[in-house]
């Protein structure tokens, strides 16, 4: 198993190689310790959570107040994470992954760096855990298609949630920090 940086501050990601034979393969997905020595801090889960999505179907983009560490045991997805964390030297950069069969890695996300994924199989089981319970009242989200952020989902018309059609832009969510386009005069 190796623990190694992403390309986002505070963004990690577990590769390890399962030990394949005939009746299939065992793969040991995360060890706590190897985690905690990487992140230079103890992490405590207190729930576990577990998506299924159809073909099409696009969660997020989700921004919460605690780190999540997820794996998908079954089907292929795209997993996009955005740094909007405004005080971050990576804020507004995306990073891309493709989960599931070929890529059995995992990945932790830090507190309140955005997060979404797409069902790009039939079918797709996304399994997270976070160190936070949820109640709904830190979510931060932002728009799945959000033209600073350029995110380059798989499908053009995915299927959302309603509360995801609503999330705002970047732009909105921090009008002072990132820029407005500038306008041109046609005149």
């Amino acid at each position: 198993m190796t623990v190694r940086r992403g390309s986002l501050a505070g963004l990690w990601v577990i590769e390890h190689e399962p030990n394949n034979d005939q009746r299939g393969f065992f793969l040991e997905t995360a060890r706590m310790d190897e985690l905690e020595k990487a992140l230079g801090e103890p992490v405590k889960f207190v729930q576990i959570n577990h998506s299924h999505s159809h073909q099409g179907v696009l969660r997020g983009l989700h921004a919460e107040d605690w780190e999540k560490l997820i794996y998908v045991p079954h089907g292929e997805v795209l997993t996009a994470v955005a740094d909007i964390r405004p005080e971050s030297p990576t804020f507004r950069q995306v990073e891309t992954f493709r989960l599931g069969a070929e890529n059995r890695c995992m990945i932790f996300i830090p507190r309140r760096m955005a997060h979404g994924w797409c069902a790009i199989s039939d079918e797709a089981d996304y399994i997270y855990l976070v160190t936070k319970y949820y109640d709904g009242s830190d979510m931060q989200a932002v728009a799945w298609n959000d033209p600073d952020l350029a995110i380059p989902w798989p499908l053009p018309n995915p299927t959302l949630s309603e509360r995801d059609r609503k999330n705002p832009s970047l732009r909105q969510l921090l009008p002072d920090l990132v820029p407005q386009p500038e306008s041109r005069d046609i005149s």
